[in-house]
């Protein structure tokens, strides 16, 4: 939707730019960071979570001198290495590069958390909202969505779906589809999206959904098909791949990434890691980064963010109860 904009906005706008600015500039000669920050990033290297915290880590705080040293705990859906973002001290130093599936999916999966994935934490950025694709492997003879519902159809059991865990964002768009089309198809959980996606490319699985920037050098390369977005319309960089919702009215899957921290952290200290996330998703170069791999910037303050997490939440859960999912 194309709205006009008045001088009194691109005026607030620029004053809001500037106020950040300085805001980052005081913060990098008053001593924060001071010792390098830590990306934890709950899932296997090779899946979007790892590709972001690095596009993001690479630009923060440039004149501190100190790195974003980003590390990847895999396991558990991601729980583990939530967990350890949620024990770690309130300092600004210690940050999880999160994603609906740990903190709006996995509270309606897992019973016996350690951490409550809203509570225990405080939002400090959304990174990026993702285009979520499915596509299947090159070795499965279908060439778009209505033929793969048709063999899975005549297949019944036959046809395999990996995903990043038990839980995760792959995992619950799939099972939701499954659900609702009446599909008999197989779950084959893996420790993150980029072995997923990797298994999928080899052929050892049929289907996987995540986001475009996992799957589109892939499907550049032939290596898969892309057959859908779960989005309710088509994206725009892909205009050739219909929604699944053009074939199964209704049907709806979105994803996102964002930074967490551990609850109580300071606040003027999470507005200024908002303030540097969102002056770096604004880069031009990253701006084109995002573009190419299918990811849209939406700078959410930490209250705004924290709303649309329990909004996700509430509506998760109650779409798991509805399938029975149980952690294997």
């Amino acid at each position: 939707m194309n709205r006009g904009i008045s001088r009194r906005h691109m005026l607030g706008w620029g004053l809001g730019a500037m106020a950040m600015s300085n805001r980052i500039f005081a913060a990098e000669a008053g001593g924060f960071p001071v010792k390098p920050i830590r990306f934890v990033v709950p899932f296997a290297p090779g899946g979007s979570t790892d590709l972001l915290g690095r596009i993001v880590g690479r630009h923060m705080f440039p004149k501190s001198g100190q790195p974003v040293v980003v590390e990847n705990v895999p396991g558990a859906g991601g729980n583990i290495g939530a967990a350890q973002v949620a024990r770690a001290p309130a300092d600004g130093y210690t940050l999880e590069i999160g994603s609906m599936s740990t903190h709006a999916m996995d509270d309606g999966l897992y019973h016996n958390l350690a951490f409550d994935p809203v509570d225990d934490f405080q939002t400090v950025a959304m990174l990026a909202f993702v285009i979520n694709v499915i596509a299947v492997s090159s070795k499965l003879p279908v060439k778009n969505f209505d033929e793969l519902l048709a063999y899975i159809r005549a297949n019944p059991g036959k046809v395999n779906y990996s995903s990043g865990g038990i839980g995760s964002h792959n995992h619950l768009t799939l099972a939701l589809l499954a659900k609702v089309a009446n599909l008999d198809i197989v779950h084959v959980p893996y420790k993150g999206g980029g072995p997923a996606v990797s298994a999928l490319v080899r052929g050892e699985c049929d289907m996987f959904a995540g986001g475009a920037s996992l799957l589109l050098p892939y499907a550049k390369s032939g290596q898969v098909r892309l057959i859908a977005v779960t989005e309710p319309q088509r994206y725009e960089g892909l205009p050739d791949v219909p929604s699944v919702s053009e074939t199964i009215k209704g049907f709806k899957v979105t994803n996102w990434y964002g930074v967490m921290g551990p609850k109580g952290m300071p606040a003027d200290r999470t507005e200024l890691l908002n303030d540097e996330i969102n002056r770096i998703t604004a880069l031009p170069d990253v701006a084109e980064r995002y573009k190419t791999l299918g990811m849209v910037r939406d700078p959410l303050k930490p209250a705004e963010m924290h709303a649309m997490l329990e909004a996700d939440r509430k509506l998760w859960s109650g779409i798991i109860k509805s399938m029975s999912i149980k952690p294997e």
